[in-house]
């Protein structure tokens, strides 16, 4: 019986072992397959991987083998929707078909961390800067032609390409207005322009839907004093013509208030001559007694000469 009990219990000790050696070949498998996928995984992410154009987005394919300058220029390819390709020898870039708005300006909190004004010479020689804020659209059907010319995607081409045609346009205009002339006529130099980049930029395949110069310009110190004295001055003058006109009008009125006071004067006086003229053509000694009998109150005088009430009538 023992000896029974000690075979069942080698059979039982040999099972585990069997066992245990089982389980620790099937994880290494498990293992191995896991290392395998995740191998499998990351290769298929290097060699292979997808991506997906959104809408308002247009997306181009770029070959990145070539030779020379002409690397990825040749073979470019429009793609939408969802794009699969290997990061090894091809890149895709997407360009914004929607409005993008762009402000260059001298506040280091608004769009950039640096000073981003544009500086100007005017006719007169002197420096005046800006800030300018630009609205535009990369026009669809220009994306492949925009990518062959600059090579960059849209941000980069903002702010290296299209900056300097924006710059380069208030420069070249700014060289026709006097400082001073800048800001009398800043509509009209603005307009001159924004017809000057809608056209230059458009050729490039861009669309311009607004530029104009944010706030205001920023003239040499001498400059805006002269200009704030010259405004001072005119506002002066038509302060002052305002209250001569006031003055003017004042005194007309009260002119016309005479001229009427006199006027009705003057009726009143001719009444008054055209009424007696007429009592004394009308009046006789009959008349004149009665007067005076109307008047008295039938008292004699006490003393002195008793006037004669009743006249003689002739």
């Amino acid at each position: 019986m023992l000896q029974l009990n000690l075979r069942v219990f080698v059979y039982i000790g040999s099972s585990f072992n069997l066992n245990k050696q089982m389980d620790s070949a099937l994880k290494k498998r498990l293992s191995i397959l896991g290392a395998a996928i995740i191998a499998l995984f990351l290769i298929n992410n290097f060699f292979f991987t997808i991506t997906r154009i959104e809408a308002g987005y247009v997306g181009i394919k770029v070959n990145l083998f070539g030779s020379g300058n002409e690397r990825g220029v040749q073979d470019i390819t429009e793609v939408a929707g969802w794009v699969f390709y290997s990061p090894l020898s091809s890149r895709i870039y997407e360009f914004p078909t929607f409005v993008q708005h762009k402000v260059w300006t001298a506040d280091i909190q608004e769009d950039s961390p640096t000073n981003e004004e544009f500086n100007v010479t005017t006719k007169d020689g002197l420096s005046v800067s800006f800030d300018v804020g630009l609205d535009y659209r990369v026009i669809p059907s220009k994306v492949a032609e925009i990518f062959r010319t600059y090579r960059r995607d849209l941000p980069r081409i903002t702010n290296e390409f299209i900056r300097t045609s924006v710059r380069n346009s208030y420069n070249t205009i700014a060289s026709t207005y006097s400082a001073e002339e800048l800001v009398s006529k800043r509509s009209q130099y603005e307009s001159e322009v924004r017809k000057d980049l809608v056209a230059s930029l458009r050729a490039a395949g861009f669309e311009i839907s607004q530029v104009a110069i944010v706030g205001k310009v920023r003239l040499p110190k001498q400059i805006e004093d002269a200009i704030n004295s010259k405004i001072q001055a005119v506002q002066d003058a038509i302060r002052t013509e305002n209250e001569k006109q006031r003055v003017i009008a004042e005194a007309s009125k009260d002119i016309e208030h005479a001229r009427g006071a006199a006027e009705a004067m003057r009726i009143r006086s001719d009444a008054e001559a055209k009424a007696n003229l007429v009592v004394a053509q009308t009046l006789n000694p009959l008349l004149v007694q009665k007067m005076y009998i109307d008047k008295w109150d039938g008292k004699l005088p006490v003393y002195g000469t008793v006037p004669q009430m009743m006249m003689p009538i002739k």
